[in-house]
């Protein structure tokens, strides 16, 4: 067992990095667009449970995913008192266990109190992608193509819309390293460049205001994630990011700290805990807004390969 002062200390730790790396962003400036996958890591070489011989090739190897279903009740606004995310990835090609091809697909659906069972469908975001990864001693190499939009939901009541289209070449360097334990930390740096740019905003009259993603160029991203084992198959976890976009005319941001407990069987994940996310544009109202949100959630994922 491991005493909860060492776990909170760890905790202090890491948060103190991650806040301190935000402040400095934040001074940079404050805003950056929402990827789905911004506060998670996927690799599928890195699933235990598949183990192809050097050199061979294999056709369909695994598929895995992750969904995760919580509130912002903590804190948050009028857009945002719910959400769900679902995703999968399907490997279609693998060579021993040294390169992947897969195919990823995800959403993330948001929901507000605007009704009378609080629950009102609010925006919804579609991301589809293909990764290709590639072992290179103990760290991996990724490239790929996501296409990505946003759409809202049930918006009659406001007369508004906000409807964007926006997809990216990606190159990532997956570190894992060993911080207290072997293996037990991974650090993501990631370089987006964004090739199809489109966003409409109705009424009109907002069409030419702040933050339009009609202007996203690239973005850089940092993730790092990390896991302790507690009794059995109990874990404690903490993971986090610090993502920058460029546009024509801004420099923006966006982070996220989470803190999680749970458990962890051959056939998946599932982890409990609170999280905090600066949103600089949450992408929903026509006119842009900034946003704060604190919630707690569940989540369920592939051991390994999503970390």
């Amino acid at each position: 067992m491991v005493p909860v002062a060492v776990n909170l200390s760890i905790m202090k730790k890491f948060s103190t990095v991650i806040s301190f790396l935000m402040l400095v962003l934040f001074n940079i400036s404050a805003d950056a667009q929402r990827l789905i996958e911004r506060g998670m890591i996927l690799n599928p070489l890195q699933n235990p449970n598949v183990d192809t011989p050097s050199n061979e090739v294999a056709w369909f190897t695994q598929v895995g995913g992750w969904g995760s279903f919580g509130s912002y009740g903590l804190y948050g606004d009028d857009n945002h008192a719910w959400y769900q995310h679902l995703g999968a990835y399907f490997e279609l090609y693998r060579r021993g266990n040294e390169s992947s091809l897969a195919f990823t697909g995800q959403i993330e659906f948001i929901a507000d109190t605007n009704n009378d069972i609080n629950f009102s469908p609010r925006a919804i975001f579609w991301e589809e992608g293909l990764l290709y990864t590639r072992r290179i001693g103990r760290p991996f190499i990724q490239f790929g193509y996501y296409h990505r939009c946003k759409h809202d939901i049930d918006n009659f009541r406001f007369g508004e819309e906000r409807t964007m289209v926006f997809g990216s070449a990606l190159a990532r360097l997956v570190l894992p390293f060993s911080l207290f334990s072997t293996d037990d930390t991974l650090l993501a740096l990631q370089y987006d460049h964004y090739t199809i740019t489109w966003e409409k905003r109705t009424p009109n009259t907002f069409q030419n205001g702040a933050f339009n993603w009609d202007e996203l160029i690239n973005s850089f991203k940092i993730n790092a994630a990390w896991q302790r084992p507690l009794n059995g198959n109990a874990h404690f976890y903490l993971d986090g990011y610090l993502m920058g976009t460029l546009l024509k005319d801004d420099s923006w941001v966006n982070g996220q700290f989470r803190a999680e407990v749970g458990a962890e069987t051959a056939a998946g994940q599932v982890r409990f805990g609170l999280h905090t996310e600066y949103l600089g544009d949450s992408g929903i109202p026509v006119n842009p807004k900034s946003v704060t949100l604190i919630g707690i959630g569940l989540r369920i994922m592939t051991v390994g390969s999503i970390r």
